[in-house]
């Protein structure tokens, strides 16, 4: 099963790369016509294109720890974080153990990127890092190691770079669609199906992006619960975990929309209502788990896992 899911990420990650070319050319055609040469965004875009893949998948991490504003986390000041995060490494078998960071947010969240478990990162919100004790905290760690173990940092990594690309040309084709060549047009029937399609073009295309946004991600929190719980041998912890953040407040003015769908959870405010929401309500996230709480004789005994 696990060998099944970082395949078909591996094949999801090609996916969106072709997508996202043939969405920025289509999108470079369009800025081609409202400057008068769609030969030459067409050329751009792909430029563009080749640039952006190249450069998401080998820093998608170092953009994504840049945008959140995380820091190297010290060994000296947080012994416990890394003790945790090499222990639960050296259980789901990932080595080297994932760089570890740290984000300055008072707020419980974590996240992890990086394009494959040789080459990842777990950053914590110091508000985790204070609110958490140990098996909470290992508890969400667990269910970051499992995101890099099944390759799902591969697919939201580069997902969160080349979606900021698509919305940055769509928002620059909405700025400019009334400039230059569309003036001298006359707005006749030409000129008007022109700009409505230009229009269209650039309202989808990034609503087209969050849906693959909403696509890699939903269903893979679950997954990444239900691996934690295994991992840890301790559903409670995670469990405990995701009862703090239900009662935990958000700032919107601090949640980066580009990134959302790599934390740990996303503020109920997002989730609310939200046929594209990236997360799953915390309350049936913590309804299943609980359903992990079984029972196993050991030793003669019976004990809760």
């Amino acid at each position: 099963m696990i060998y099944e899911d970082i395949a078909q990420n591996k094949r999801n990650t090609i996916f969106l790369f072709l997508f996202f070319t043939l969405i920025i050319i289509g999108l470079g055609y369009i800025i081609g016509e409202i400057y008068g040469n769609y030969y030459a965004g067409i050329i751009i875009a792909f430029i563009i294109s080749l640039f952006s893949i190249y450069t998401s998948y080998y820093h998608s991490d170092k953009i994504v720890l840049a945008i959140i504003g995380a820091q190297e986390a010290d060994r000296k000041i947080y012994p416990q974080l890394y003790n945790s995060v090499e222990g639960l490494a050296i259980a789901a078998g990932i080595n080297p153990p994932p760089k570890i960071y740290v984000i300055k947010d008072e707020t419980i969240n974590a996240l992890a990127t990086g394009r494959d478990p040789k080459h990842s990162v777990i950053a914590i919100t110091e508000g985790a890092l204070k609110k958490f004790n140990k098996f909470e905290l290992e508890g969400v760690i667990g269910h970051e190691m499992s995101h890099i173990k099944n390759y799902d940092i591969l697919v939201s990594s580069i997902a969160a770079v080349l979606i900021g690309m698509i919305v940055i040309l769509s928002d620059f084709i909405t700025r400019n669609l009334f400039r230059t060549r569309m003036r001298s047009r006359g707005f006749g029937r030409v000129g008007i199906f022109f700009i409505l399609f230009a229009v269209i073009a650039a309202i989808i295309a990034p609503i087209v992006a969050r849906i693959i946004n909403f696509a890699v991600s939903r269903q893979r929190e679950y997954l990444a619960d239900a691996s934690s719980a295994l991992l840890t041998r301790y559903p409670q912890g995670l469990i405990s975990a995701l009862e703090k953040i239900r009662s935990e407040r958000y700032n919107p003015d601090e949640i980066n929309r580009g990134v959302q769908h790599m934390y740990f959870t996303t503020p109920s405010y997002l989730l609310d209502n939200n046929l594209f929401a990236t997360h799953p309500p915390v309350e049936k996230r913590i309804e299943r788990l609980k359903t992990m709480l079984y029972k196993v004789e050991s030793y003669g005994e019976t004990k809760e896992i």
